[in-house]
């Protein structure tokens, strides 16, 4: 199940930073503390490592001299519909407070909500394309992010290449899918019959990470492109959902299907 939803940032200049991710992760947490504070708890507090439900992707509808003039949206993804539900009730209850946080620097308010159609997933080869570049970690070192030899690295740092940035693990293209296979046979206890990759190429992405009083950041190597996977229905739809993966929950790693 998907929402999209688009917010309306009031100040004249508008810088979107290169992190931006860490503004929206940082107003999903506002928004369940004011809507589902249990909850909030569960995913957040009681266990930071607990796989959280869902994953999301943003849009920045950027302008000539990158001024940003319309709304921006984002799209939430899951298979929990009480996430789904607490998102959109507390950022109701957000847009509503006299004292509401800042985003990017400005005020804002919700625009208006979509109810995005559900995706039916009948065959068992499914062909995604990423809305958000996603990120695969180092199943023997989860600090170390893998990338594969002879994909292109988009970067407009002349010279730079996956070398220059720590916590880049450069592989074969084969480990690297078989590391992908794992994760996502992980995520959904099920089997992974294959996956294929194809269009596709590496953005470094700058990403914070931390709480208030300790923030750090760090460029990550995030996959964009296409990729077939082949699993049942039932798995293809989870996956669907919930995206693929690491740092899904931090705007990494959503999926369109193919038509």
């Amino acid at each position: 199940m998907r929402i999209k939803i688009f917010i309306k940032l009031y100040s004249e200049e508008i810088n979107i930073p290169p992190n931006s991710r860490q503004s929206i992760c940082h107003l999903i947490k506002c928004a369940l503390a004011k809507s589902n504070l249990l909850l909030k708890d569960k995913l957040y507090k009681e266990n930071i490592n607990a796989v959280k439900p869902f994953t999301f992707s943003t849009y920045f509808p950027f302008e000539v001299n990158n001024i940003l003039k319309k709304p921006f949206s984002i799209i939430f993804s899951s298979n929990d519909y009480e996430f789904l539900i607490s998102i959109y009730n507390g950022l109701l209850e957000l847009n509503k407070s006299k004292n509401k946080i800042k985003l990017f620097g400005s005020d804002w308010s919700v625009e208006r909500f979509l109810l995005l159609p559900e995706k039916n997933i009948s065959s068992n080869k499914v062909t995604f394309k990423t809305l958000s570049p996603f990120l695969v970690r180092d199943p023997d070192n989860g600090d170390l992010y893998l990338y594969p030899e002879g994909i292109q690295i988009q970067t407009k740092d002349e010279g730079k290449n996956g070398d220059h940035w720590p916590y880049w693990k450069k592989v074969q293209l084969a480990d690297y899918i078989d590391a992908l296979k794992k994760s996502l046979e992980s995520l959904t206890n099920s089997q992974i019959s294959s996956i294929s990759l194809s269009k596709n190429s590496i953005v470094p992405i700058l990403h914070g990470s931390g709480n208030q009083d300790h923030r750090f950041s760090m460029t990550f190597p995030g996959m964009k492109g296409m990729l077939e996977i082949e699993a049942s229905p039932e798995v293809l739809k989870l996956i669907y959902d919930l995206g693929i993966g690491a740092r899904r929950s931090e705007g990494f790693g959503m999926l369109e299907v193919v038509e």
